[in-house]
């Protein structure tokens, strides 16, 4: 029996991994036995009870890893190695924040100098070369995997895993698990042996900004979107009951941003709720605000927005913003009915947006803030990112640049939805590469292959 290795560290990583085809198909081959690594002990639990140990599935605490000055040097020169136009805009949004000009510039001349593949394969021939962490190579010899798959390889534990088993000839699969990542991270410091993407389009950012080998990059598409070619919507009636709606009820599906990156969620809210309290859009209308998973909204007084019902879908790990959360299969079911039975959705610069495409609803981004464009907490900067721009530029999602453009775009989505298919059409042929369901199930053969020669 071959054991393979996989971090388990972020929500999206079981998002993409364990509530897909990946880990199902997995364990599918009898000569296959899978070692989850766990960063802490209540996710350990909380998976164990949901996906239960057997001889092939079993669970590990991933230790805490000590850092030397080496590491800590490396991990700060990431950033530095990645010259894209998403790190640009974070520099700049970082300036308009701090005011500091001589960082701003330091910044910026470093990237400049540095982000050179002369320079990063210099930076990752020392890099691999760091000092193994003795509580890794001990999991290494308790467990002695024949490969390790990495789906996040721009945190610095799976950069340590990946480390050793590159030191002790162990096959290595990354996966880029979101469509942002590698051109607004940092670089991957080191190399794994292969690297599944979701699209064509990360794939050419894996080599063109990282370097990374082309024959050895798999095209799997993103398994988070597996799910809608693989469930089937509620029944109407069911699904607005058990958000508060009553069956005839006509909905807009609202995403906030979430309060880490934005003050203005309460003030769209009532934004909208007044378009609706004071009938310049149908008094039948109302809206489901749908809360990020990881993330939480910043509600003043509820009861002021009462053509709005709210549902926070996930499991949260930590109370702050971060990657330690969950969606279970209920809250993937309930994504998809949100926005299968929506007029339509509205949402800041979001994932949200390619769902949406995926079942054809009209989608209206929020173009406008209520903090001025240059603060660090305007939504406004992330339209600036590479991956965003990639999407607004198919005809897909209409931008909202005001009040006023916000109330005729629903206006004119809900008399007309069928407006704006051929570019939703695009973004889905864009991003989703193949839909198809079955991205899960590719990964998985994919290392199933890779292990078969290992």
């Amino acid at each position: 029996m071959k054991t393979i290795f996989i971090p388990i560290f972020q929500g999206v990583a079981a998002l993409n991994i364990l509530r897909t085809d990946v880990l199902k198909k997995l364990r599918q081959n009898q000569c296959v036995r899978i070692i989850l690594l766990l960063s802490s002990q209540a996710k350990l639990d909380y998976y164990k009870n949901i996906f239960p140990e057997a001889d092939d599935l079993k669970y590990v605490l991933f230790p805490a890893l000590k850092t030397g000055w080496l590491e800590k040097f490396f991990s700060y020169l990431k950033v530095y190695l990645l010259r894209a136009a998403t790190m640009d805009l974070k520099r700049r949004y970082g300036y308009y924040q701090s005011r500091n000009f001589p960082r701003f510039a330091v910044s910026f001349i470093t990237n400049r100098f540095l982000a050179k593949p002369t320079v990063r394969r210099l930076a990752r021939f020392f890099d691999q070369r760091l000092r193994i962490d003795t509580a890794i190579s001990r999991l290494f010899e308790d467990f002695k995997p024949t490969l390790v798959f990495l789906p996040h390889l721009f945190g610095d534990d799976e950069t340590a895993i990946l480390r050793a088993a590159s030191r002790r000839g162990v096959a290595s699969i990354g996966f880029i698990n979101s469509w942002d990542k590698l051109t607004s991270r940092s670089i991957l410091r080191l190399l794994p042996d292969y690297l599944a993407v979701p699209n064509e389009i990360t794939k050419k950012e894996a080599v063109d900004f990282h370097d990374m080998t082309a024959t050895r990059i798999f095209v799997s598409g993103a398994p988070q979107f597996d799910i809608y070619k693989k469930f089937k919507p509620t029944a109407r009636e069911t699904f607005l009951q058990s958000v508060g709606l009553s069956t005839e009820t006509r909905f807009i599906l609202f995403c906030p941003m979430g309060k880490t990156f934005s003050d203005s969620d309460w003030q769209f809210m009532e934004l909208i709720e007044g378009f609706i309290a004071n009938q310049s859009l149908p008094s039948d209308l109302r809206v489901l605000a749908r809360f990020p998973p990881n993330d939480t909204v910043q509600l003043k007084d509820k009861a002021k927005l009462s053509h709005f019902v709210f549902t926070m879908p996930g499991v949260r790990f930590t109370k702050t913003r971060g990657v330690d959360w969950d969606m279970n299969e209920s809250d993937l079911q309930s994504l998809f009915d949100s926005i299968y039975w929506s007029e339509l959705v509205i949402c800041p610069p979001s994932t949200v947006s390619i769902d949406a495409a995926i079942l054809d609803k009209p989608i209206i981004n929020l173009g406008f803030d209520f903090v001025p464009e240059k603060s660090y907490r305007s939504i406004l900067r992330f339209y600036g990112a590479t991956h965003y721009q990639n999407i607004m530029k198919l005809g897909g999602i209409s931008l909202a640049k005001d009040k006023d453009d916000l109330l005729g775009l629903i206006k004119s989505y809900l008399s007309d939805p069928r407006q704006n298919v051929a570019g939703r059409l695009k973004i889905v042929k864009n991003q989703v590469e193949r839909l198809d369901g079955k991205a899960g199930e590719r990964i998985a053969g994919f290392i199933l292959d890779i292990l078969n020669k290992s």
